[in-house]
């Protein structure tokens, strides 16, 4: 080295160990003060006032030039949080690098920040920052990275960004930005990069402004609401590499101009509008490497553009009608790593061709109309992770060659039509994580040798013909957190090893032949959320007789230590004995209970003591109950179905019920309710009731007129949800026979028979405009039968027989009830012609029985004097008098 180059080396580390330390002081103050109001500031605990004088040293994320100022501040995934609000930004003059990149930052972004006059990267990514970008952000001239993705950034985007002509990537995805992109801000920007949006709300046309970016490489608009078509000029962004369009509402054609983009590496324009053809010569772009076109609308053969993809390693293209996407050229294309063709209606069968895909990790197939056996060479892809074949209607044996598939995770073959048995080899796979077989013809016994899968998270076997126990050896697969073997023939008791489930969430065992007490051990299962063991023939008592230091503590032990759970459904069993203390209680997560036809007895213990619990479903008709109903039911706020039928429940009606703002069912049908139905004072009681079930009880005094006046459910829809990931089903009555109905959110029906009721019929009735069941039969009632039914034109069923209705039946309801099925008015005081037309010439003589002045087709008695046609309408009851008799209004 020449003793010059010596000589100036010297001069500069003679100058570095004598640089003034102000600034670095200044500098390490300021960030101490921040540090100060920071929580989680155990990382920075090399930031400290005795270790003021090496900040550029030893202090975690904090770099400095050779001069001694920080140019650098690096908080990346710190989990830190606070604000900027007492960042000293006029402290770092010379800062170039300002990264808080995943951390829990909050508040608003300063306009301070503008005086970091020199910085060129920005990362406030992945925080929780708020409110809108600020316009000082276009003074920051020298920046060259801009990330604010993954905040809750609101506003438009500031046409000030404009000013930062030397920006090469912009990030603002996952927020709350709106507004049209301004087309002015991309006029100066023109060494842009990136622009990534995504996850917006902004709308408005695609900007063809994007066309002076003649740098872009990557253009991410996905996941807004942008409309109208692609602007054939993106056809001269002759650098782009990736094009994301997802998910907005673009439509038109997909431009042939897209042909031109020769360094396309990656083309996404799923979930759109886009129509027409695709154009043939996207297979002209060999460079693609990721294409997905699907949930379109697009239509027309592929086959032949697919052909051309010799580079392609991800290929979507679901939910299309695309004529015969799995064409034979598809085993050309051996770069493919991910192909999913699902939801493609039109597929019938699988190629052989595809078992030369040998880099293929992903097959999707699902949702199509696939029939034949599938390849058995499909277990030649060894490098296959993740295969569904779920949702066709493939036949045959599953293969035994699919075991070799030794890397598989997920293997989906469930709603088909497989039969045969479990292949024992599927043992083997010790990869699998997701194992779907359900809703096939699978015969015989679980096979052992699943248990060997250790890394096993579900497991379905949901509706096949599988027989046998449950082997023991499940409770071996610890990792297990979805179980489902419910509808088989499965038999003897449920084994106390699969308390050994610690991270099972759900366990269905639903329709089969089980027997036996349910597991005590099942207290175990922490993380349990969903319990359904409907549909058996399980016995004994739910909960043990309880030890003295149970009673002492008031605590029952087995399911009432299951804090998790959110849906408990015993229904139909032989269960016994009286219902746990625990009830409802010992899970504010709670959101079904359903033990409807089993044998408890006792009285219905106290739930819902305290607000604040999700109880939603609560059955437990068709029990051996008696007592009162619990006054706590009112803190069940959003009880949306409540079903206490078929019991032995002694009680005056629960009027307090009515401000359940939620309820959309009451059903308390043949138990012993008593007395008058008294109404509360609430001005809008059973807001969304649609379903009020009170027969076969001893109710008396009139109906209750007030309720059926304000049954708003029943006028107009208001009923928006129903129950999540839980078929909730109710018993109902129709023509005579109890059903079980699952879709209880479509039904509208009100049931008072069977009771003692001896008032009139009130014409309000004729407001409930939805109402599909109507039955009134066996009471007392008196007068005429209203005209204003005719305003029920959905009506389905009506039955009124058995009561002491007098006078004709309105001759206006068989214009009006075209709907109707079921008629019942026997066993009456009816007079005068039978209406005819439509459906009522549909209805036999038993509809009209027992009522001697009644005339005309079916019956055999003729009505002498006029016809049917004449007959005079019948006026409303409350004014009507006939034969000398006045009938009280």
């Amino acid at each position: 080295m020449a003793t010059s180059q010596i000589l100036m080396c010297f001069v500069i580390l003679l100058f570095s160990l004598c640089v003034d330390t102000t600034s670095e002081r200044t500098e390490g103050r300021a960030l101490l003060k921040w540090k100060n109001t920071l929580s989680n500031i155990h990382v920075l605990h090399s930031w400290s006032i005795v270790n003021l004088d090496n900040i550029c040293w030893n202090w975690t994320g904090i770099s400095c030039n050779n001069v001694g100022d920080v140019y650098k501040i690096k908080l990346v995934n710190f989990s830190l949080s606070g604000t900027l609000e007492s960042f000293d930004f006029i402290s770092f003059p010379n800062l170039t690098h300002f990264s808080l990149h995943n951390n829990s930052f909050t508040g608003s972004i300063p306009y301070a920040i503008a005086n970091l006059s020199q910085l060129n990267f920005l990362d406030l990514s992945l925080n929780r920052f708020v409110n809108f970008i600020p316009p000082e952000i276009g003074r920051l001239r020298n920046l060259q990275f801009l990330s604010l993705g993954f905040n809750n950034l609101d506003g438009i985007i500031p046409f000030q960004i404009s000013h930062l002509r030397n920006l090469t990537s912009l990030s603002l995805s996952f927020n709350s930005l709106t507004g049209e992109i301004p087309e002015s801000i991309f006029s100066s920007i023109t060494n842009l990069q990136t622009f990534d949006c995504r996850g917006n709300l902004f709308h408005g046309p695609v900007p063809t402004s994007f066309i002076k970016l003649s740098k872009l490489k990557i253009l991410d608009l996905r996941a807004n609401n942008f409309y109208g078509s692609i602007p054939p000029t993106f056809g001269n962004l002759s650098s782009l590499t990736n094009l994301h369009l997802s998910s907005n509402m673009l439509q038109g054609n997909i431009p042939e101009a897209l042909c031109n983009l020769h360094s396309l590496t990656t083309l996404y324009l799923f979930n759109n509008n886009f129509s027409g053809p695709i154009p043939q010569c996207l297979g002209n772009i060999t460079s693609l490497r990721r294409l997905s076109l699907d949930s379109n609308e697009m239509h027309g053969n592929l086959y032949r553009t697919l052909c051309n993809f010799h580079s392609l390693e991800t290929l979507y293209i679901y939910n299309s009608c695309l004529g015969n996407l799995v064409s034979h050229c598809l085993g050309n294309l051996t770069s493919l790593r991910r192909l999913s063709l699902h939801s493609n209606t039109n597929q019938v069968s699988i190629p052989d061709t595809l078992c030369n895909l040998h880099s293929l990790e992903t097959l999707y197939l699902s949702f199509n109309s696939l029939t034949d056996p599938f390849p058995q060479c499909l277990g030649n892809i060894t490098s296959l992770r993740y295969l569904s074949l779920s949702s066709n209607s493939v036949q045959g044996n599953i293969p035994v060659t699919l075991c070799n598939l030794r890397s598989l995770e997920s293997l989906l073959l469930s709603f088909n039509n497989l039969g045969g048995s479990v292949p024992q080899c599927l043992g083997n796979i010790s990869s699998l994580s997701s194992l779907t077989l359900g809703y096939n013809a699978l015969q015989g016994k679980i096979p052992e040798t699943l248990c060997t899968l250790h890394s096993l998270d579900v497991l379905d076997l949901y509706l096949n013909s599988l027989g046998g126990p449950i082997p023991q050896c499940l409770g071996n697969i610890t990792s297990l957190k979805y179980l489902s073997l419910s509808s088989n023939m499965l038999q003897r008791s449920i084994p106390d090893a699969l308390c050994n489930l610690h991270s099972l969430e759900v366990l269905d065992l639903t329709n089969n032949s089980l027997d036996g007490s349910i597991p005590q051990c099942f207290g175990k299962l922490r993380s349990l959320k969903t319990l359904l063991v409907s549909k058996n023939q399980l016995g004994g008592m739910l909960l043990p007789t309880p030890t003295l230091p149970s009673l002492i503590s008031g605590i029952d032990t087995g399911l009432c230590s299951l804090s998790s759970l959110q849906f408990l459904d015993l229904s139909d069993n032989n269960l016994n004995g009286p219902l746990p203390l625990c009830l409802e209680s010992f899970s504010r997560e709670l959101k079904v209970i359903n033990l409807a036809r089993n044998q408890f007895q006792g009285t219905i213990p106290i739930v819902c003591n305290t607000k604040g619990n999700n109880l939603e479903y609560f059955n437990l008709n068709d029990n051996q109950l008696e007592g009162p109903l619990p006054r706590g039911l009112t803190n069940c706020s959003h009880l949306k179905l409540l079903d206490f039928g078929n019991n032995k429940l002694q009680d005056s009606f629960p009027y307090w019920l009515d401000t359940l703002p939620d309820l959309r069912v009451l059903v308390l049908r043949s138990n012993q309710f008593y007395g008058e139905i008294c109404t509360s004072n609430n001005t809008l009681p059973f807001p969304k009731l649609h379903i009020f079930d009170i027969s076969h009880n001893e109710f008396s005094g009139p109906l209750p007129r007030y309720y059926m006046e304000n049954f708003e459910a029943m006028k107009q829809a208001n009923d928006d949800e129903i129950l999540s990931t839980y078929e909730a089903s109710i018993s109902l009555v129709w023509k005579g026979v109890e059903l079980q109905v699952v879709h209880y959110n479509i039904w509208i029906a009100l049931d008072l028979s069977n009771n003692n009721f001896h008032s009139q019929i009130p014409n309000s009735l004729g407001m409930l405009h939805l109402i599909q069941y109507l039955n009134l039969s066996h009471n007392q009632l008196i007068g005429y039968i209203p005209s204003s039914l005719e305003n029920l034109t959905v009506l389905e069923s009506l039955d009124l027989s058995s009561n002491k209705l007098v006078g004709e039946i309105p001759r206006q309801l068989p214009r009006s009830l075209t709907f109707l099925a079921v008629l019942n008015v026997s066993s009456n005081n009816l007079s005068g012609p039978i209406p005819r037309g439509l459906q009522f010439d549909t209805f036999s003589n038993d509809s009209y029985l027992e009522n001697k002045a009644l005339c005309g087709l079916p019956l055999m008695l003729q009505c002498h004097g006029k016809g049917e046609e004449e007959a005079p309408d019948v006026k409303d009851s409350e004014e009507h008098t006939t034969a000398g008799v006045q009938y009280p209004g």
